[in-house]
């Protein structure tokens, strides 16, 4: 039997899933820097442990959720996006873990929930469900060409 391994973390009270394969890091929230006219859920820019200049993206605000009640709280996930890296805040990281490929579930079809193309299926593992995201498609490639037009421009 196939299994994926996944980081799972929440935000507000659902719990989400990444491939552990595309995941370069978990820290604690840096001090941001921010940038004049990008995108709501972009946050700034990070000096992610003093080696490597990163765009943040604010996965509650992506997500149209409410935004973090104090942000210094939160968690950030080092995401290996293509051939570039972000950072992506949560409100915690909780456990790695390994799913069955017989308890994942393809995306149902949700009507008039546009912006599900990044979600690649939901796992309902000892009555939760964690919904597991594909990251590339978390942004659309005009959001990648921007936040890579962000770090070349620092």
């Amino acid at each position: 039997m196939t299994e994926v391994k996944i980081v799972t973390f929440n935000l507000g009270k659902e719990k989400y899933g990444l491939d552990i394969m595309k995941i370069d890091a978990v820290a604690d929230y840096e001090e941001v820097t921010v940038l004049p006219q990008a995108a709501d859920y972009v946050e700034g820019i990070i000096n992610f442990r003093k080696r490597e200049v990163l765009p943040l993206i604010n996965l509650r605000k992506k997500f149209k959720m409410k935004d973090f009640a104090d942000k210094t709280k939160s968690k950030v996930i080092v995401i290996k996006m293509e051939n570039k890296k972000i950072g992506a805040m949560v409100d915690e990281v909780k456990e790695v873990m390994s799913i069955p490929a017989n308890v994942l579930e393809e995306t149902p079809d949700i009507g008039g929930l546009k912006n599900s193309r990044f979600i690649s299926g939901v796992a309902r593992l000892n009555n939760e469900m964690i919904i597991i995201l594909d990251i590339d498609k978390l942004l659309t490639e005009e959001e990648k060409i921007e936040l890579s037009g962000i770090v070349e421009n620092v």
